[in-house]
């Protein structure tokens, strides 16, 4: 008989062993639980003691980031555990008529999941690219997201915060920061790219293939692959990543429900 149980300590230790199995796919599971429990809450669908699915919740952003995992059996147990009104969900394509009927309001776009390994890349280099570390920096990423009108307003301090904490690199054009891209998951198996932007005046120029390329550069220097996730029609986008080395590995639903944000 199908159970859900909340996932604590005492009893992680069975779902990060099935997490291991598929990492790239299991990323924000296997990482959030054991290096942010503060902020991840996970529940557990178990049968004849083997794990099922997963649903998990991570609050410490703008708005709360689910995952949604499993067979379908499971998944209709475990998505009544979203106790939040405003969130972004990230499930499997099979799973599209469980969170429809869950959430009629949301609104789904497809995703690409990539990813490239070690000796599969192709690195774009230049001289007006380098990591991001300073106040200055930080200042310069406040003012380029501040063009990203689709978002909320961030500050300085939460980039200051940023770029102390996660591999950020910007491409600069004179002293402006035009572009930049970034890795918010650092694991041994894999890092996850993210975050990349370019001030639209400055777009399709290969500053985001730049961008994108040294954080990428970085991440295959200390993991066995990188990873990111894409808009399926985002072709812009699509073709850099590609340029890259990147390969689609899969696709995942990008669900908003109330929140407006889009991937």
């Amino acid at each position: 008989m199908l159970k859900v149980k909340k996932v604590e300590e005492e009893n992680k230790h069975f779902l990060l062993s099935f997490l291991k199995h598929d990492i790239i796919r299991n990323v924000f599971a296997f990482y959030d639980i054991q290096y942010e429990p503060e902020n991840t809450i996970v529940y557990a669908a178990f049968e004849d003691k083997q794990i099922k699915g997963y649903i998990l919740t991570y609050t410490a952003l703008d708005f709360p980031s689910i995952v949604l995992e499993g067979e379908k059996k499971a998944a209709e147990k475990l998505v009544n555990y979203v106790a939040e009104r405003q969130f972004i969900m990230h499930v499997p394509p099979n799973l599209l008529q469980i969170v429809k009927q869950k959430f009629p309001e949301a609104k789904i776009y497809l995703e690409n999941w990539m990813s490239v390994k070690k000796n599969e890349a192709k690195f774009f280099k230049s001289n007006n690219v380098r990591r991001l570390s300073t106040m200055d920096d930080a200042e310069k990423l406040a003012l380029l997201l501040s063009t990203r009108k689709e978002r909320s307003r961030t500050t300085v301090e939460k980039c200051s915060r940023l770029i102390s904490k996660q591999p950020i690199y910007g491409v600069f054009k004179s002293s402006e920061l035009v572009a930049y891209a970034g890795s918010f998951i650092q694991l041994p198996q894999v890092w996850m790219i993210g975050g990349v932007y370019t001030h639209p005046e400055h777009s399709n120029k290969g500053y985001a293939t730049l961008a994108t390329s040294a954080v990428t550069e970085e991440a295959l220097k200390n993991a066995e692959a990188a990873a990111l996730f894409v808009r399926a029609d985002n072709h812009p986008a699509l073709r850099v990543y590609e340029k890259i080395g990147y390969k689609k590995i899969d696709e995942r639903l990008w669900v908003d429900v109330r929140t407006g944000l889009k991937p």
